[in-house]
């Protein structure tokens, strides 16, 4: 058996071990010890205590480990055997040393009640965590892959090492906080999608009832919520897209012609899409105010811009406006590329500027087109800012969208669980349309 092959059955040791792994906790209350045990794919889950968000970490760094062995990559499988070691290690470490673990407290909170210890919270002053047997096999493992794979290190060795791992240093930040911020909330969100949690106590699974209670439970004020805040998402995605790929697109048209000043107007139409929701949307909203505001007074109307149904029109400008600038280069960036010859070809034949833009330019600009589609409507569907600070709840929620009852749920209702089915059910829907355009991409790309 090969050193890569012995590396990745040691790498698949470590994650069955880990399903196996656990940790006993021990405390004194009024004289009275309690002890439990908690396995480590319950405690992953608790949705407490900061230093399990290492295990993650570790654990794809495992399964990368795994993948790298098995393709005989051994440079790149002993890199991520090292990361899964360390990061396994420092949640053991750090876990270690918080001496009121709040993962720990509920199933000791329960074990002091059955010993029948009347208490409060603040009584519970230490909890004292040890990891069972299991726990430093798992690790042991994850050690004895990266040394494996590791080998001896002559001059030629260092090189192929370097040219190996070079690649990873580069990605390794982005990857981290890809793996932590990213994946990992979004595996716990898809978890306590199906829990009954508050944010405070451990989640409660409870499976399926979640999605049956806002899907078939008329009555249930989470029933309409959704269906109010699914069907806004949708009418605001409908309405601002167009005009998020028409405007940008119109825009770089006239500055690919080169008028005089292109370069500021370039600066000036780039410059909202460098500030923040917040600061974009509060300035509109003293621009559509109602007594005040610019719009009327330029126009000389009189539109409250706050009640249905121009509320549509007051979000729809605000998100253009902030969106096109980085739309508008990429559109840029495809016209440069668009051959002139063709152009010049186009001309010879006949075809007038309307033609040649039929005949030349949307054929090149094809696959930009639908990228920015892709992602604008991903970005739309995610809106929460621009109602949020505009209009909020008012007007009888006439422009709530489902983001914003996810957010008023989860953080000032403590109704998490059902939220966190909330935004499943959102992200179920973009990866529907996501999946459509990508679709259609790939067969425009093919044709």
């Amino acid at each position: 058996m090969t050193r890569s092959r012995i590396a990745a059955f040691l790498a698949i040791a470590f994650l069955v071990l880990f399903c196996f792994s656990g940790v006993m906790a021990t405390t004194t209350v009024d004289e009275t010890t309690v002890s439990i045990e908690m396995g480590m794919v319950k405690l992953l889950f608790s949705l407490s205590s900061a230093p399990l968000l290492l295990i993650p970490l570790s654990i794809v760094a495992a399964v990368a480990a795994f993948i790298a062995y098995s393709q005989n990559e051994k440079n790149v499988g002993m890199l991520f055997s090292f990361v899964a070691a360390v990061t396994f290690a420092l949640f053991m470490v750090f876990f270690s040393m918080e001496e009121k673990n709040s993962a720990l407290y509920t199933p000791i909170s329960e074990a002091l009640k059955l010993a029948g210890v009347k208490f409060k919270k603040r009584d519970v002053k230490l909890i004292t965590p040890t990891f069972n047997l299991t726990t430093y096999l798992a690790l042991l493992c994850m050690i004895a892959s990266c040394v494996v794979g590791h080998g001896t290190l002559g001059r030629d060795r260092r090189h192929i090492l370097k040219r190996d791992l070079l690649p990873y240093a580069y990605i390794a930040p982005h990857l981290f906080f890809f793996i932590i911020f990213f994946l990992t909330p979004a595996i716990y969100g898809v978890y306590a999608a199906f829990t009954k949690w508050d944010l405070f106590n451990e989640p409660v699974f409870t499976g399926l009832e979640n999605f049956k209670t806002m899907l078939f439970d008329s009555s249930n004020t989470y029933y309409k919520q959704l269906r109010n805040g699914l069907w806004n998402t949708i009418k605001f995605v409908i309405y601002s897209v167009p005009f998020c790929i028409v405007v940008p697109f119109s825009l770089a048209l006239a500055l690919n012609a080169r008028p005089k000043g292109n370069k500021i107007f370039q600066a000036l139409y780039y410059l909202p899409s460098l500030m923040s929701i917040s600061t974009v949307t509060l300035t509109w909203r003293y621009v559509f105010n109602t007594q005040y505001g610019i719009v009327n007074k330029f126009l000389g109307i009189d539109v409250n811009f706050f009640m249905p149904p121009f509320t549509w029109v007051m979000l729809v400008i605000v998100t253009v406006w902030w969106c096109t600038g980085s739309t508008m280069v990429i559109y840029q960036s495809a016209l440069a590329s668009v051959p002139m010859d063709q152009y010049e070809a186009a001309a010879v034949d006949g075809a007038g500027t309307i033609q040649r833009f039929i005949h030349v330019t949307l054929p090149n600009m094809t696959y930009p087109i639908m990228y920015t589609l892709v992602t604008s409507v991903v970005a739309q569907f995610n809106i929460y800012g621009q109602p949020d600070i505009l209009v909020g709840f008012s007007n009888g929620e006439a422009n709530a969208v489902l983001l914003q009852y996810i957010y008023e749920n989860s953080v000032k209702k403590q109704v998490a669980g059902m939220s966190s089915a909330m935004a499943v059910i959102l992200g179920l829907c973009i990866m529907v349309v996501s999946f459509i355009q990508m679709r259609m991409m790939v067969r425009n790309a093919q044709e």
